[in-house]
């Protein structure tokens, strides 16, 4: 049997593959933090499969979209279709009927950008790559929320209109989720990336808002 396979590991072994000094492992063991099996001789014994159980998990990867199937310029062309369908409920609003054409063509152009950021977000694993995008969807939240500022929407009419297209992206999300039957784990890492990278973006657009000249007080 090889050195590796062994059940039972000693203190210098076990306090290795956990990276904490010697002392600190006889301490847990004595506070019974872990399980020990002490030698007639007095020496600690730790079963592999104890110490092995305290490293720290490795965080799922996350199901790409393209990897399920779905090319994120058809979830986004979807997601375009969401809310263009649900305009009219958006123009019910007092505040977008105070909005000109070229204010709100503006603001669906940054609305198309913003989508297909935040997918290519949730498209990639390479770190730099996610971190760029996420910054770059947080650049337009503060876009946006000087816009709405400057166009006197208050910092509660932005965050409807915001909240509008966000109800309309995780409705996408689960539709995806849905259509290629994704198990829990699968769903929950979706939901978790979007829901981190959309709060990210209001929060960017409600301090924009806040420190714009003159912004809408409604």
């Amino acid at each position: 049997m090889k050195a590796d396979d062994r059940a039972w590991l000693t203190l210098g072994e076990a306090s290795r593959i956990l990276g904490v000094d010697p002392d600190t492992l006889r301490r847990w063991a004595d506070a019974g933090k872990i399980e020990v099996f002490t030698t007639p001789g007095g020496h600690r014994r730790f079963p592999r499969v104890a110490i092995e159980h305290m490293l720290p998990r490795p965080r799922a990867r996350h199901s790409l979209l393209t990897a399920l199937g779905e090319p994120p310029d058809r979830v986004a062309a979807e997601l375009r279709r969401r809310v263009r369908s649900g305009i009219g409920s958006l123009s019910e609003q007092e505040w977008h009927a105070r909005l000109d054409d070229r204010s709100l063509a503006w603001f669906r152009e940054r609305g198309r950008r913003m989508g297909d950021l935040l997918l290519g977000y949730l498209d990639t694993q390479r770190r730099g790559g996610r971190e760029q995008l996420i910054g770059q969807a947080e650049a337009l939240g503060t876009e946006y929320g000087i816009e709405a500022a400057k166009r006197g929407l208050s910092i509660a009419e932005a965050t409807q209109a915001f909240l509008f297209f966000r109800g309309r992206f995780m409705s996408e999300i689960a539709t995806v989720a849905k259509r290629r039957s994704l198990d829990a784990s699968q769903v929950a890492a979706l939901f978790e990336e979007a829901d981190r990278a959309l709060d990210g973006v209001i929060v960017a657009l409600v301090e924009a808002h806040r420190a714009a000249p003159g912004r809408g007080r409604r």
